[in-house]
C-alpha cells in the first residue's frame, strides 16, 4: 500500500467532525475546493470511499466513520503527549535516581540546603541500585557509581569513593584498636551489595591486603545488603564496618564514627552525576548539579572531582 498522506488524514478528521467541506475549509483557512480535492486524493490513496456526498450534506461511510473515530482518538493522544512534553520542558520537577545508601547518608541530610538555595525546585527521588535507564524509568537525572554503571549521556564526576574501616568511638576504645591485625578478634560488618563487587567480601579483602593484615576473615562477620545498614550497625557499636566516603563523612565529622586505622583503599571509583544530553541545559538540572558540586566541595574539597569554578 502506498504511504498515507498525514495532511490528508488531518483534513479528513476535521471534515468528518463538521460533516461539511465548507466548515472544514473555514477552520483550516482554505477553499472548499482545496478540502474536497484533498479528501478525494486520500480516498484514492486508501482505495476507500469515506464520504457519501449528497447535494447539500455529507455522510460518513462505515469505513469513514471507523477511521474518524480512530483518528480522533489518536490525535487526542498526540495532543496530550505534546502537552505533557511541553509541561515537562518548563517544569521545575526533577525525577532523580539515587542509590539508597547515598540517599540516606548523604543526600537526605542536605535537602534543606537545596530547598533554601532553590525553593521552586521539586525533586522526585527514586532510590534503587539497578542500572539506570532514563527513557524506560522516566528519569531526568541520576547519581550513580562509576564501578558498574555504563550510563550514557552527560556525565559530571562528583566525589571520590574511598574505602576504610570505621567503628564507634566507644567500640574503638573498648577494643583498643590500633593495628589492623586486631580485626581478627572483632565483629566485622559487611556491605554485600551485589551491584558493586564480584564477591561480598572483595573490598574487605583488598583493604586487608593493603593494610597487610593477617588472619582476618571477613566472611565470619554480619552481612547487609545496603551500605547504610552496615554503617548504622557500626554507629550502634556492633563492630567494624568498611565505610565509603560519602556514607560516613558526616558521622565522622560529628563524632559518631572514627577511623581506627590510617589505611585508605582508593581504586579510582567515584560517584557521578548523569543525565541525558537533552536534559543538560534545563534550568532545574543546572540548579541541582550546581548545588551537588558546591555541597561536595564544601564538606570534602579533597575528595571533590569537579569544583564549582569548573561548572562556570
Amino acid at each position: 500500500m502506498k504511504s498515507i498522506p498525514l495532511s490528508g488524514l488531518g483534513t479528513f478528521s476535521i471534515a468528518a467532525r463538521h460533516l461539511s467541506f465548507t466548515k472544514a475549509a473555514q477552520e483550516m483557512h482554505l477553499t472548499q475546493g482545496a478540502i474536497s480535492q484533498q479528501i478525494r486524493q486520500l480516498e484514492e490513496r486508501l482505495g476507500l470511499t469515506l464520504f457519501i456526498r449528497y447535494h447539500r450534506r455529507l455522510e460518513l461511510t462505515v469505513a469513514g466513520a471507523r477511521l474518524a473515530v480512530q483518528l480522533n482518538h489518536s490525535f487526542n493522544e498526540i495532543n496530550e503527549l505534546v502537552s505533557e512534553l511541553q509541561e515537562e520542558e518548563t517544569s521545575n520537577i526533577l525525577t532523580v535516581s539515587v542509590m539508597p545508601s547515598f540517599a540516606t547518608k548523604w543526600l537526605i541530610p542536605r535537602l534543606g540546603s537545596l530547598q533554601e538555595a532553590y525553593p521552586d525546585l521539586q525533586l522526585r527521588i527514586q532510590a534503587n541500585d539497578r542500572e539506570v535507564n532514563f527513557q524506560r524509568d522516566r528519569i531526568d537525572v541520576a547519581i550513580v557509581h562509576s564501578h558498574v554503571h555504563g550510563t550514557k549521556g552527560n556525565i559530571v564526576p562528583l566525589m571520590k569513593d574511598k574505602v576504610f574501616p570505621v567503628c564507634s568511638p566507644a567500640f574503638a576504645a573498648s577494643r583498643l584498636l590500633v593495628e589492623p591485625n586486631q580485626l581478627a578478634q572483632v565483629p566485622l560488618l559487611n556491605d554485600d551489595s551485589e551491584w558493586r563487587f564480584t564477591s561480598p567480601y572483595a573490598e574487605w579483602e583488598r583493604w586487608l591486603l593493603l593494610a597487610n593484615a593477617k588472619g582476618v576473615k571477613p566472611s565470619r562477620g554480619i552481612s547487609f545488603n545496603r551500605g547504610d545498614l552496615a554503617v548504622q550497625a557500626a554507629i550502634a557499636g556492633q563492630g567494624v564496618a568498611l565505610g565509603r566516603t560519602p556514607l560516613v563523612m558526616d558521622d565522622i565529622q560529628y563524632g559518631r564514627l572514627v577511623m581506627p586505622f590510617s589505611h585508605v583503599l582508593d581504586e579510582g571509583h567515584a560517584y557521578l552525576f548523569a543525565c541525558p544530553d537533552m536534559q543538560r541545559q534545563r534550568e532545574p538540572v543546572q540548579q541541582l548539579l550546581k548545588w551537588l558540586v558546591e555541597e561536595c566541595y564544601r564538606y570534602s574539597p579533597e575528595d571533590t572531582l569537579t569544583t564549582p569554578d569548573e561548572l562556570l
